[in-house]
Parts: C-alpha cells; structure tokens; sequence
C-alpha cells in the first residue's frame, strides 16, 4: 500500500508557476527531500516508500509544469535554476535549516546540481540510476550519432523510431529540436503520435528485462504528452547545463556524505556515470545492483531501501 502524505501544499507562486509537495512519515524527523525523473515525469507516493517513513519525513514536489505544478505544461521559466530556486524555496517555506537530498535518474542530476549551488544546506546524498546530462549521456541514449549508441542492444526497437522519425520528416541529429516544434505546434493527433513515438523509444530502454512493448497513439493522454513536451525542452536545452557541469564542480560537495546505487545492465544510463561521481567524492558508499536495469529490480529495490535506511542511521 502507498503511503499517504501527511500535509500538502504549493509554494507562492513564482515566474506564473506554483509548485505542488507533499510530506511523508514522520513529521519531527530528519528530512530527506527527493527528487523524481524525466525531465517531465512527476512526484509518487513510491518515492516516500524508499525509506523509513517511521523515522523520516519525506518531502516530494512536482518539478515546474509537471504533475500537480500549475500551469501544466508550461514552458515558460521551466529552467534547472529555477528548479534549484524551488528547492529552496520549499526549504525555507517548510523552516528546515537543512536536508538530505534524494533522486533517481535525471532527478539525480537534480540532486548534484542543487548541492553544489547550495551546498551549506544538503547533510547528504542517496541517489540511484544518476543521469548526468552531459552530452555523451544524450548521444548515447538517443543515439544522434547512429552506430554508437544504445540503438545497437535494440536494433529492432531502434528501426521502429527511425520509421517513426521518417514519418514526420524528422532527422534524427535534429530530433529532439524538430520534435519539440511540431509538439508545439501540432494537432491533437499529431501530439499523439510524437508522444507514442518518444515514449515508445525511451520507456523500451528502462528494463531490459521485461518484453518490448509499444504504446498507440490513441493510448496517450494529456499528462503523457505534457511529460514527452518537458523532456523534449529540457533536451533541447542541453538541460540547462554546461558540458560535463555536474562532474567539473564535484569539488564543491566532496565532502558531503553519499550514498550511490546503480543497475549494473543500467542501458539507458550506463553506470559509468556513477562510477565518475563517485571518483569525485571523498565520503562516498557505491553499490552496483547486480540484476537491476534502469528500473530496479524487486531486489535491487529491496537493497536500495536497506542501504538507505543505513546511511541515514549513520548521518541523519
């Protein structure tokens, strides 16, 4: 059963955006905010449920224009500084002086780019499947360069986005670029189709270990396309990073406690990524999952939460 938040809210709203959180578990606790994926994905009760809600209170927001975030969508100072300011926004709203800092996968990223803003403010790390955004992390899952990517562990899946690309005239250098403007601009069905078409690429990449699956089109909703539309403006933003940014200003948290978990069959972010990060850390604990994909295993999720539960009896 998934947990229930015990209070939630919005922050003032900012910049035409007003950001929704919840909190968990145990509201004199430490507090442990985490942090969800995508670009584009939202806030679950599931994240609360990665650690010990009888000890911790756990804080979950929807990224700007995800989830319950309002306006829904919106693209409009939908930055990662922006995303930072709303951390510490939230922070102070909710009068913690400061918090351990939690995400999985692009909501890792989120993670390292906030401490090293505010790094006076973060007891500690725990992060999963860490998506780093430099440009070699989108050449790879994306494949812009074709033949030295991912593409060559699905090249039945990878031919189906190529048919998918040709259908709409799009070049897949270009992809993420000429994707985002006929979402933009596009009909309904049009949305559908690119939707289904991102979706169908990406989400055949997360566990390796289930069968290949395709979504239809007249499968999609609002809330799908308005993730597909996020990721797409983040991507095409080189996420609001600079080449190898997380990584070059690792100096500035290395001394922050950690604690990292990665899939080693991770194919859509290969566990080099962690393994990187965790070289640029001086108080660091990594675990390399044996079994797990992108997506955990039910093992790889069983480890995570005891490894967590025991770094933060240590830290917390």
């Amino acid at each position: 059963m998934n947990p229930q938040p015990f209070n939630t809210g919005y922050l003032p709203e900012e910049n035409g955006h007003k950001v929704f959180f919840s909190q968990y578990g145990n509201v004199d606790g430490p507090a442990v905010v985490r942090l969800h994926g995508g670009p584009g994905s939202k806030s679950k009760p599931k994240h609360a449920a990665e650690f010990d809600l009888s000890k911790y209170q756990v804080i979950t927001f929807d990224q700007r224009g995800c989830g319950l975030s309002e306006p829904a969508g919106e693209l409009a100072n939908n930055t990662l500084p922006k995303l930072i300011s709303d951390m510490e926004r939230l922070r102070t709203e909710l009068k913690l002086d400061s918090w351990f800092v939690a995400g999985s996968s692009w909501g890792g990223g989120l993670a390292l780019a906030y401490a090293q803003a505010h790094p006076d403010k973060v007891k500690g790390f725990l992060l999963s499947s860490i998506f780093l955004a430099r440009p070699r992390d989108d050449a790879w899952a994306f494949s812009t360069n074709t033949g030295s990517g991912v593409e060559r562990l699905f090249p039945d899946v990878w031919e189906k986005r190529q048919a998918f690309l040709e259908q709409l005239a799009i070049e897949p250098a270009q992809a993420s670029k000429q994707l985002l403007a006929k979402l933009l601009t596009g009909s309904l069905e049009v949305q559908r189709q690119i939707t289904a078409g991102v979706a169908n690429w990406e989400n055949n990449l997360m566990n390796a270990q289930s069968d290949i699956s395709y979504l239809h089109p007249d499968e999609v909703d609002e809330e799908d396309i308005i993730g597909v539309k996020i990721f797409l403006h983040y991507q095409v933003n080189n996420f609001f990073l600079e080449p190898d940014q997380l990584l070059r200003d690792l100096p500035k948290i290395k001394s922050i406690p950690a604690i990292l978990l990665h899939g080693r069959y991770d194919v859509l972010c290969p566990a080099e990524a962690m393994w990187a990060v965790q070289k640029g850390l001086d108080n660091v604990e990594t675990y390399m999952l044996p079994t797990s994909n992108h997506k955990l295993t039910a093992d790889g999720e069983v480890a995570r939460f005891i490894a967590y539960k025991s770094f933060l009896k240590r830290y917390a």
